[in-house]
């Protein structure tokens, strides 16, 4: 055969090898050269009590115990104290409500210096309409307001407790029926042993934070990690009717998912964070306890496997976004790619979510040593002496650090620090390096919430 045969069906074979891997290609990709119609599956277990855990989410995250003049921050390792005090007080029930109007500065700080107490807080505003029947039993119902501190009496006054308002000071009071001190007592007495002693500080906005005096130290932890993929979020956020026409194009970095003109899912590949768009869920309820609910539910419908840690931790009254975060020992935990952190915003417009791909299961034993932390004054000496002004700081949270893990790795190590908002913005007290280095987060108090760390 002369050689311009041999070359010919050489090139024909090439050509053919050369077609099958395009083709290939092309089915693998999943917009299959920008536009498919995706039939998706669940494939994850589901937590079929997502939604009777309102009680746990929208719970206090921190609790103080108030005695001979002291106060603890109760903490005990390997347990979240909050839960458990809230099996001790479950089926106390608030039997009257009333006013007690707004205090004055030295009334309110005598309040909280108050001894023999148990003061529960939360990082944020909750309305009592959801308070009342999911933290006691359904009690008395009243005008709906909004507190972020439970201050409960163990000595005197035990037939009643104190809602507070931190940031306004108003108080009301509640008189309490089926209560009981004796237990609470005892476990109180148990967490105190394993407790930080604190004092309160209020900054400028009229946040009230944890004021470690001395160095304190945590334990790191190690979390299992649980993994969806994308079909596993179309097939739970976009209704049965549209799955099966769910449109998938690839926008550079980003997946796309599209039903109909209302439901849109994004998946950013790089970090795993999605972003879903949902207009036909519209809101005109701009009400704490109306956005709360409907955040809940909203955050329920991702059928996490780790619903028990989410937490209740921000409402922006402006957007409407409530922020939830996952807790490890009931302290929060923070990541710049939405790790453990789910955001809801219900407006006129729409319902729009961030969430990631990557969320917590549970803990796994660990011999880690514990990581010691300075004192709360000089995590505010920090920020101030690389050109931060004190009146800046809006939150200093203790929490853990959720650094992201290698790609094929299914465990999480959580490490404690602190972290400091600044413009609305969360970062670790050690990484906000002065205005000259970020000067966006110290120019603009308006930074948008779903950027928080």
């Amino acid at each position: 055969m002369k050689l311009s045969g041999w070359l010919l069906r050489i090139g024909l074979i090439l050509m053919i090898a050369l077609s099958l891997v395009f083709s290939w290609l092309i089915w693998q990709n999943p917009s299959r050269l920008g536009h498919q119609q995706a039939a998706v599956t669940v494939t994850s277990k589901s937590d079929t009590d997502a939604t009777k855990k309102i009680g746990t989410v929208l719970a206090p995250t921190q609790a103080y115990y108030q005695h001979a003049n002291t106060k603890q921050l109760l903490f005990t390792p390997d347990e979240d104290v909050i839960t458990a005090l809230h099996t001790t007080v479950k089926n106390w029930q608030l039997k009257t409500v009333t006013a007690g109007g707004k205090l004055t500065a030295s009334e309110y700080n005598a309040l909280l210096a108050s001894n023999d107490t148990l003061q529960l807080v939360y990082p944020d505003n909750v309305a009592y309409q959801l308070f009342n029947g999911n933290w006691f039993k359904s009690g008395e119902k009243v005008a709906n307001f909004a507190f972020n501190r439970i201050v409960i009496n163990l000595s005197a006054h035990q037939d009643s407790l104190v809602l507070v308002n931190d940031r306004t000071r108003t108080i009301h009071t509640a008189t309490l029926k089926n209560n009981s001190t004796q237990k609470l007592q005892a476990q109180i007495d148990a967490d105190a042993a394993t407790s930080f002693a604190v004092q309160e500080l209020r900054l400028s906005n009229g946040r009230q934070v944890a004021d470690f005096s001395d160095e304190i130290q945590v334990q790191p932890y190690v979390y299992l990690l649980d993994q969806q993929s994308a079909n596993h979020y179309v097939s739970l956020l976009i209704p049965s009717a549209q799955t099966s026409n769910v449109d998938a194009r690839e926008l550079g970095s980003d997946t796309v998912y599209t039903a109909g003109t209302d439901y849109r899912l994004t998946l950013n590949q790089d970090t795993q964070v999605m972003q879903f768009d949902d207009a036909s869920a519209t809101n005109k309820d701009a009400s704490l306890a109306g956005n709360l609910q409907k955040s809940y539910t909203a955050l329920s419908s991702l059928d996490l496997l780790g619903m028990n840690s989410m937490r209740y931790y921000h409402y922006n009254k402006v957007t409407r976004m409530v922020t939830f975060r996952s807790v490890a020992q009931g302290l929060p935990i923070f990541n710049p790619d939405y790790y453990g952190r789910v955001t809801v915003a219900d407006t006129d417009s729409g319902r729009q979510m961030f969430f990631s791909t990557n969320n917590l299961t549970v803990p796994i034993p660990t011999a880690q040593a514990k990581v010691t932390l300075p004192a709360t004054q000089a995590v505010i000496a920090h920020i101030t002496n690389v050109g931060y002004a004190e009146s800046a700081i809006e939150d200093i949270a203790l929490g853990y650090h959720w650094a992201k893990q290698d790609e094929n790795s299914q465990v999480v190590t959580l490490t404690p620090t602190y972290f400091v908002e600044i413009g609305g913005r969360y970062r670790r007290y050690t990484k906000w390096l002065g205005p000259s280095a970020d000067k966006q987060a110290s120019a603009s108090a308006v930074v948008a919430t779903h950027e928080q760390q």
